[in-house]
């Protein structure tokens, strides 16, 4: 096992747990007609190249072609990475599961919420997303979701703040 192939491995892994569906192991082995044992080793990295079995179970959790090479390889399932996409990637890796949900749903909204008073408290970063091709209504919905939640996290940041100064 290298770094490329559990580099590879652990986006599959983040890929399969987000689908929506979930999809399991072993249901992802039936539809693949391998053991589960394979699926297992896939997503361990325990392989010694991107294989045939490997693009197979790529492309049935979605991924065009040629994006097992790409993500092993350190980049993105995505053909062409824009330019700000890849500044930051090299600029701050992100986990495997969280870049493939940004990958795959459409962002709506995003806030940076303060953790204090001053630049050195620290930030939280909330992005929004929903599903590709969603309805203005389902999209409404989720919107107002994160207006609440929103105005929770930053009631948070501020209650954080009070319990400190007493």
């Amino acid at each position: 096992m290298d770094e490329m192939t559990k580099r590879l491995g652990e986006a599959l892994q983040a890929a399969r747990e987000g689908r929506r569906p979930k999809l399991t192991q072993p249901e992802a082995a039936q539809q693949l007609g391998v053991g589960r044992s394979t699926i297992q080793n896939i997503e361990r990295g325990a392989f010694a190249k991107v294989n045939r079995t490997v693009r197979e179970y790529a492309a049935l959790l979605g991924w065009p072609e040629g994006a097992a090479e790409r993500v092993a390889d350190g980049g993105s399932v995505d053909a062409e990475p824009t330019a700000v996409e890849s500044a930051v990637a090299e600029a701050l890796p992100l986990p495997p599961a969280v870049e493939y949900e940004l990958r795959t749903n459409e962002t709506l909204d995003s806030t940076v919420i303060s953790l204090g008073p001053d630049d050195d408290d620290g930030h939280m970063i909330v992005v929004l997303q929903g599903r590709k091709g969603a309805t203005p209504e389902e999209v409404a919905r989720i919107a107002e979701r994160y207006r609440k939640a929103r105005r929770y996290l930053q009631g948070l940041a501020t209650d954080t703040d009070e319990v400190a100064e007493n």
